[in-house]
């Protein structure tokens, strides 16, 4: 691609469930040579770590006393208290934990200053749901992914069902939907379309033909 060394650029890629985001995040990181941050991980790292605290805790010492850890090397991988929990978060119930907490406040300061002091030097791709909007607004390329609502629920069904899980597909649709709305409508880093960003609906495109056009805008900026 010609790329300049010196150029390493920060990229967020932002949409809702099932457009697509994890898997090009993904490829597009490794074609470029950048690590690969999955902050929705993140935040079902904290969720799962949530339905285990102490009774009564609240929320700020919960988070003063995490014992949570992110390793960005591929996938994102989350420990907590030293135990590989990547799998474990996975489910559609941690799902709707964490678009619950990432409500709140305290929540979501404490992980954006985590995500911002990783990529602060560039050479990252981030996926999520905020990540061109608050994480990295002058982010040098900004992505927002959409796809049909059916498609959508479709590709999150075949994900659950590739990792041993088998919820219906109206259950995961109703469960995408809902969580969709919350994220759209909390009042705390809403899930929208990040101002300046690049929307690519990835309805019935294939994903190597999403990740020529994600490569393409890279490869131009790189090269400014």
């Amino acid at each position: 691609m010609g790329k300049n060394p010196s150029k390493r650029l920060i990229i967020t890629i932002d949409g809702p469930s099932g457009a697509g985001k994890s898997t090009l995040a993904r490829l597009l990181s490794k074609a470029l040579g950048y690590a690969y941050i999955d902050t929705g991980a993140m935040y079902r790292g904290i969720a799962y770590a949530f339905g285990n605290r102490s009774a009564g805790e609240g929320i700020e010492e919960f988070l003063e006393h995490l014992d949570i850890r992110f390793e960005f090397t591929g996938d994102t991988k989350v420990f907590l208290a030293g135990r590989d929990i990547s799998s474990e978060i996975r489910t559609p119930e941690i799902s709707s934990r964490a678009s619950i907490l990432s409500q709140k406040s305290p929540v979501r300061q404490h992980l954006t200053k985590i995500q911002r002091g990783i990529g602060k030097d560039g050479g990252i791709v981030l996926e999520g749901r905020d990540t061109g909007s608050v994480v990295f607004p002058d982010a040098d390329i900004k992505f927002y992914l959409d796809a049909d609502p059916g498609e959508r629920a479709q590709r999150r069904h075949l994900e659950f069902k590739s990792k041993g899980m088998d919820p219906g597909l109206t259950e995961v649709k109703n469960d995408m939907l809902q969580r969709d709305k919350n994220d759209s409508e909390r009042s705390i880093a809403p899930l929208i379309i990040p101002e300046g960003a690049v929307i690519v609906d990835t309805t019935g495109v294939d994903i190597q033909g999403v990740l020529a056009i994600l490569l393409r805008h890279a490869g131009e900026k790189e090269r400014q």
